[in-house]
């Protein structure tokens, strides 16, 4: 980065000190359950967690480095559009705490995939869901242990490799010794940390701006300022239908069927405190995407008209929220490493709950099925095991994330070809009772398949880089002959950013087809899984007209033919939930 601030002593030894407590809080939980040796210690804390640390577990663990870095681009490229994402978490948090979570609860299951194995009876389906979420949290923490690298790679003299090893050890470490309950309350530490960071750069950028009011003004002159974009594109995610129809997808999928929230949620001593726990984790995911955009915003009102990108100061909008930091923060001591270690609580607290859901769900699936293992110390051990390996993995994936996209776009766009049809396969179990064990599993492949080719063909024939025009006009005289002189020019004519383009039209020939945009792919996955999974189900494989009324949802009876005992079933026992 070429600006002349650098980071400090004080600033290493605050960003220190999170990895330290991080690694404190590990070793805590792990010797105060030395003598209790349990997995399900290990895993869900005895189903003791506490309303507080999980409400601020879940908001650590959705809000990752991908939303602390990825929103003030994307706001700095196309605009405040994903604001409507937050239609999104109603729906998501209504729907998991009404319809999934009282089924989990009644069935009490450690593995979400156990639901498939009693609904569909049968172990590929099983297998489906867990290897689907496999890949789609593995890809996650590889985007998420990236964008923390990148962020200290663009403040400090370490390498995005050094910054990698640092955080995935560290990581890796005080999640395997000491299980979820390190895992929650690390994240408690990491979310009010995210939360001080944000709101740190937020004021910084309406002080240097000159007040909110110039921020907003200076961002409606942009173009910025959208909400309401109501025209339906595909191919642009800068209009309010592919925000909401895509993230409603996206974030519906995590809360109701990915194991690293359910498994909180249903790790509450009661349905009740877990269904207020979801709605208590509403506000903040609110209030933490609320200051995500207002950053976006302080940083193109601050830099509209003497863009770093273009300078070649950064390489990466990516690397807009760590330039402002060291740019206008660096001069107080301390603040720029408060603002890192912020950034890498938001991957911290993604990736131990990454890997915790991993272990959970690979031993309970996966490994306990073959290995027939009763002594518990030898769970646990194996459990450990389990977890240390993803954390290794993640280390590993997270050196190819750079060659696509923002890190937001390129984990939206991996977790959501998966989320989709993994999605499908719980909504076919709760909502359809005539669907069958092949139909869904061949709905669950095609799915997955399509909505992957879309999102690897996208990195093998990128899409233009679309964003709105920034210019360098305001720049100091220094930056603007040092920037001709890259540009191999002398001409001060054209300082618009030639590289972009404002908005991505009419594509032309098959690859266009790549070209969709990244926050669709959750919701391409999840219909054609759908379509395939309803229509095959009338045509092939075998029915059970004996489900369990425990495995569906109570809505089933309005819609379907119930037997007398389901009916009864209905009546007495669910009506509860």
């Amino acid at each position: 980065m070429a600006i002349s601030a650098e980071f400090s002593i004080v600033d290493y030894l605050v960003f220190g000190l999170l990895l330290a407590i991080s690694s404190a809080i590990g070793i805590y939980f792990w010797f105060s359950a030395r003598k209790r040796v349990s997995s399900d210690e290990f895993l869900t804390g005895n189903r003791q967690l506490g309303v507080f640390p999980v409400t601020l577990s879940l908001v650590a663990t959705f809000m990752s480095t991908n939303t602390l870095l990825g929103l003030p681009a994307e706001v700095y490229q196309v605009g405040t559009q994903f604001s409507m994402n937050i239609i999104s978490f109603f729906v998501a948090i209504v729907l998991a705490a009404h319809v999934f979570m009282p089924i989990y609860y009644r069935l009490g299951l450690l593995s979400v995939n156990e639901y498939l194995a009693k609904r569909f009876n049968s172990g590929y389906i099983r297998l489906a869901g867990t290897f689907g979420f496999i890949l789609a949290t593995t890809t996650h923490m590889a985007t998420v242990l990236y964008g923390p690298a990148l962020a200290l790679s663009s403040v400090t003299p370490l390498s995005i490799t050094t910054s990698i090893l640092v955080v995935g050890v560290i990581c890796t470490f005080y999640t395997t010794i000491g299980g979820i309950k390190a895992v929650i309350w690390t994240d408690v530490i990491q979310c009010i940390l995210m939360f001080l960071g944000v709101l740190m750069v937020i004021i910084q950028g309406i002080s240097e701006v000159g007040g909110i009011a110039k921020v907003w003004d200076i961002n409606e002159k942009g173009g910025r300022l959208k909400f309401f974009n109501m025209q339906f594109d595909v191919y642009n995610h800068d209009n309010f239908w592919n925000v909401v129809i895509g993230t409603t997808i996206s974030w519906t999928a995590v809360y109701c069927v990915k194991q690293a929230q359910v498994q909180r949620y249903i790790s509450m001593e009661s349905a009740a405190k877990a269904k207020r726990t979801l709605y208590w984790n509403l506000p903040g995911l609110i209030l933490l995407c609320v200051l995500a955009i207002m950053c976006g915003m302080v940083i193109y009102a601050k830099y509209h008209d003497c863009d770093p990108i273009t300078l070649g100061l950064i390489s990466r909008h990516d690397q807009l929220m760590p330039y402002f930091v060291m740019d206008t923060l660096a001069k107080y001591p301390g603040l720029p490493g408060l603002f890192v270690a912020c950034i890498f609580s938001g991957s911290l607290s993604s990736l131990s709950s990454g890997f915790n859901a991993l272990a959970t769900m690979t031993w309970i699936d996966i490994v306990k099925p073959c290995l027939k293992i009763t002594d518990e110390k030898q769970t646990l051990n194996i459990t450990k095991l389990i977890a240390m390996c993803y954390g290794l993995l993640a280390i590993a994936m997270s050196f190819g994330v750079g060659n696509a996209g923002t890190v937001m776009q390129v984990s939206l766009a991996l977790t959501g070809s998966t989320s989709g049809p993994m999605f499908s396969l719980f909504i076919v179990g709760i909502f359809y009772p005539y669907a069958t064990s092949l139909a869904t599993l061949i709905g669950f492949i095609s799915g997955i398949s399509v909505s992957y080719m879309l999102s690897i063909g996208a990195m093998i024939i990128p899409r233009p880089k679309v964003s709105l025009p920034t210019t360098i006009d305001s720049c100091a005289a220094h930056l603007i002959q040092d920037y001709l002189l890259m540009m191999g020019s002398n001409n001060k004519t054209s300082l618009v950013r030639p590289v972009f383009i404002a908005h991505y039209d009419n594509p032309d020939g098959f690859g266009k087809v790549f070209h969709i945009s990244y926050l669709l792919m959750s919701t391409i996955g999840l219909i054609i899984s759908l379509f395939f999974t309803i229509i095959l189900s009338l045509c092939i494989g075998k029915r059970n007209d004996n489900i369990d009324p425990s495995l569906l949802s109570p809505i089933v009876k309005y819609i379907y033919p119930l037997n007398s005992k389901r009916q009864t079933y209905y009546q007495t026992s669910v009506k509860k939930f």
